[in-house]
């Protein structure tokens, strides 16, 4: 196997300043989104909303996160520059932890459509936090192992045909051929094809399971229907943006050298998917409207300044659990009298209280 896991798209105006003013304009808006995204959802898992689906939506924000700062930089250098930085080892390690987060994501929307059908299945279970920790790190150990070959054998070499000066080329050594050979088919059966069947069958399952009322015979909410389809377009808009790089993968293998023209579009699609997931999910889930609300209102009564003394109201978390209230329902229609009730001035049982003092 003999292929590039990074490559310059083009030569001239457009690599060297139209594509990366476009991945930088796609890094800053991805990491200003996912950075209020995470925050968001750290506040609600703080305040006790620890669920499978709350913590895999936010591994997906950090690892979204994680590409906007730490994969995108040095790529906007490079294309700029017409070369690497920091030569074959930041070529190797950018790479690496652009595919780690890529096969997290993927991991992520696989186990986050297995949570929404159990959630039509049933009412979930507040889960501890171990067992939310224990699953974050499995998809990251699973995500960060599966491209370990492209860190290994990645190679920094002279490029020359259509205009490039460099490429961050894989180039096992002539010893590991049957395991390359190996490497090149599974790796994309278990990154994309397997995460996204997967999740193409448990979302399926579950809107055929709310259309038939639920697994228990409760039909559940709009909201939580609601949810589900958005969460399913988000993975579905995540795998459209990652087809173009895999097609770019196995034209690499089969046919020599891609089109610039595809290279440059896999480029600006894997991050797009990063800029807009933030946005669409506050466009479509009210859920985390007002999870932003609370956080907002939280900040504001630390500041001391100008802050609602009214508590925000509860968010329900992507399983559909609402936050429980705190007043209870008796002491509510207790004060709520008293308020009602007009004040009689032959009933006042310590009428000295309200004399002046002479």
């Amino acid at each position: 196997m003999n292929s590039s896991q990074w490559r310059w798209p083009a030569g001239g105006v457009e690599a060297t300043v139209v594509l990366p003013s476009v991945l930088g304009g796609l890094g800053a808006a991805g990491a200003a989104g996912n950075l209020l995204l995470v925050a968001v959802l750290v506040y609600e898992v703080r305040r006790g909303k620890r669920s499978a689906a709350n913590a895999l939506l936010l591994n997906v924000g950090a690892a979204d996160l994680l590409l906007a700062l730490g994969c995108l930089p040095p790529r906007v250098a490079a294309y700029a520059r017409r070369a690497w930085p920091g030569g074959g080892v930041l070529c190797r390690a950018d790479g690496w932890l652009l595919h780690g987060c890529l096969v997290a994501k993927s991991l992520s929307w696989a186990a986050l459509s297995h949570a929404r059908y159990r959630h039509h299945l049933r009412s979930p279970a507040k889960r501890p936090a171990w067992s939310l920790a224990g699953l974050l790190a499995a998809v990251w150990g699973a995500a960060l192992l599966l491209p370990l070959p492209l860190l290994l054998f990645g190679r920094l070499e002279e490029g020359g045909a259509r205009g490039r000066l460099f490429d961050c080329a894989f180039r096992p050594p002539a010893g590991a051929a049957g395991f390359i050979d190996v490497f090149g088919k599974v790796y994309p059966l278990a990154a994309y094809v397997a995460p996204a069947a997967f999740t193409w069958a448990c979302y399926g399952r579950a809107l055929r399971l709310r259309e038939r009322g639920g697994g228990g015979g409760k039909r559940l909410g709009r909201p939580s229907h609601q949810v589900t389809r958005t969460l399913l377009g988000l993975s579905l808009l995540f795998q459209a943006t990652w087809l173009p790089q895999w097609l770019a993968w196995l034209w690499e293998r089969h046919r020599g050298g891609p089109p610039p023209a595809l290279l440059a579009l896999a480029e600006v699609l894997l991050f797009l998917d990063a800029a807009c997931n933030p946005a669409v999910f506050a466009a479509t889930s009210g859920e985390c409207r007002a999870g932003l609300r609370g956080l907002c209102g939280g900040l504001r009564c630390r500041g001391g300044r100008g802050a609602s003394r009214e508590p925000p109201q509860p968010m329900r978390d992507l399983d559909g659990e609402a936050a429980p209230e705190n007043v209870l329902p008796d002491v509510e229609h207790f004060w709520k009298d008293r308020r009602n009730a007009a004040p009689r001035e032959e009933s006042d049982p310590v009428p000295w209280e309200h004399q002046c003092d002479p």
